[in-house]
Formats: C-alpha cells, sequence, structure tokens
C-alpha cells in the first residue's frame, strides 16, 4: 500500500514537471517571437531617407567611407526601402584604390544595401552589445562582449550582355560559427529562422563595362554565455556573418 502512494506520489511529481516544462517552453517560444518585432515599412523607408538628408557617409572598410551626396554621385531609396549609392566621382574612386587593392583602375562603384539594415550600416557609432538574453529551457544565453566589422566577403562574377539592363537576383546567406551562435542570434537582432535573403537590383552597364560583385556584411564578433539551471555556466567565442546588401566594382576594359 505503502508502495503504491509512494508510485502515485512520483507519477504525479514527473506530470506536474512536464506540465511546468510545456507550459514554460510555450512561454519561451512567445517571448522568442517577441524579440524580433515587425518593422512599420513606411517608418522604416522615412529613416532611411533621414540618412542621405543627414548626409551620413557609408563605411565601406575600417578606414574608407564613402559620401552619399556630391558630384557624379546619385544615392536614393528604392520602393522597397533599400539604399542605393552608385557613383563615377574621380576623387573618392581614386581614394578608395589607395585604401583596397579591389577598387584599383575601378570607373564607377555601386552598392545596394538591405533596408532593415541601412541604419546598422550606416551609424558611425561604435556598436554596443546588450545585456539581453535569450531564454530557453532550462537554459539561457547572454552575450558577454565583442565587436561588429562592416566589411565586404569574397567576390564572385555578374554576368550580363553588353549594353543591356543589369539583372541582379542574388541569395545571400547569414553564417554562424555554431549552433550557440544561431542560439543567441535574436539578441543582436538577427532572427535564425531567416538564414538567407534575396537580393534584388537593376542597373545599365554599358559596352565594355565588367561588373565584379562583392556581398557587404556585418562580422559580429563576441563571447557567449551559457547559463543551465541557474548556476552552470560556460562561455565561448562565437561569430555571425549576415549579408546586409551588395556592392558592385565596375570597371571598362582597356
Amino acid at each position: 500500500m505503502k508502495s503504491s502512494r509512494v508510485s502515485r506520489f512520483i507519477i504525479g511529481l514527473l506530470a506536474c514537471i512536464a506540465i511546468g516544462g510545456a507550459a514554460f517552453l510555450i512561454f519561451w517560444n512567445v517571448q522568442a517571437e517577441e524579440v524580433m518585432p515587425e518593422v512599420d515599412q513606411a517608418k522604416l523607408m522615412d529613416s532611411n531617407r533621414t540618412w542621405i538628408k543627414t548626409n551620413t557617409s557609408i563605411a565601406i572598410g575600417p578606414n574608407l567611407v564613402v559620401p552619399i551626396k556630391g558630384d557624379s554621385t546619385v544615392t536614393s531609396i528604392a520602393s522597397n526601402g533599400d539604399l542605393i549609392l552608385d557613383t563615377t566621382n574621380k576623387a573618392v574612386l581614386t581614394k578608395m584604390a589607395k585604401v583596397d587593392a579591389k577598387y584599383q583602375a575601378m570607373d564607377r562603384f555601386r552598392v545596394r544595401i538591405f533596408a532593415n539594415k541601412v541604419s546598422t550600416v550606416m551609424n558611425p557609432a561604435t556598436f554596443q552589445y546588450t545585456n539581453d538574453k535569450v531564454d530557453g529551457f532550462l537554459t539561457s544565453y547572454s552575450i558577454l562582449n565583442g565587436t561588429l566589422d562592416k566589411t565586404a566577403g569574397k567576390s564572385f562574377g555578374l554576368t550580363a550582355k553588353a549594353g543591356t539592363t543589369m539583372q541582379v537576383n542574388e541569395k545571400l546567406e547569414t553564417i554562424y560559427s555554431s549552433g550557440l551562435a544561431e542560439k543567441v542570434a535574436p539578441v543582436l537582432g538577427i532572427n535564425p529562422k531567416i538564414s538567407s535573403q534575396y537580393l534584388e537590383d537593376e542597373f545599365n552597364v554599358t559596352t565594355g563595362e565588367t561588373v565584379t560583385a562583392y556581398p557587404r556584411q556585418l562580422e559580429y564578433q563576441f563571447s557567449t554565455e551559457k547559463t543551465s539551471l541557474a548556476f552552470f555556466k560556460g562561455d565561448s567565442d562565437e561569430e555571425i556573418t549576415q549579408p546586409v546588401g551588395l556592392e558592385y566594382v565596375i570597371k571598362e576594359k582597356r
């Protein structure tokens, strides 16, 4: 009889744990959804136009910024909110060539930034990692510290017939150093459910021009802390490379 009571108690305890765990998972899923709020498209476009009005330069590299206004430079906001800069300004192109060899002999530079990443790319302030955390089942993940670099990835060729419109539809992938980096991504405003994004673009090319594309990227390098059962802790160095657009190096055949 006593053994039966103990068995019922254990079964009841396990049921409570299961129900509590399920409720926690539901709560966590709701919390995870709330981490990634939807952005009002109209407000986003207005915000992106502000960067042009305030004449903020685009950070292309650690020691290189490109002005968005000036002679032979056209900067605009596309219908979907993307920021587009296209320049043939000789002074700007010469400066870029001195900083990075890939820009040498360049006759035209174009860059397109995803609408929801314009603010991060344009903001000249040092990136501040938050103390927010992502809660999982009996485990939480947070970022201790880190850096953010705005860089260009490896080049890839785009093909188009001379004298026609260049049609671009490229799939750009987000790269995580590990599963842990993917779990903590929402802290950085990165939705891990969106592993890739297509960039669509269109511009004219003339006879003899060659176009090489480089994905614009945000490289997050950071230390992540994993806490289990509120007291078991461990940390590791992680990295997330997120595409934010494309840049084009355009040269005339000589």
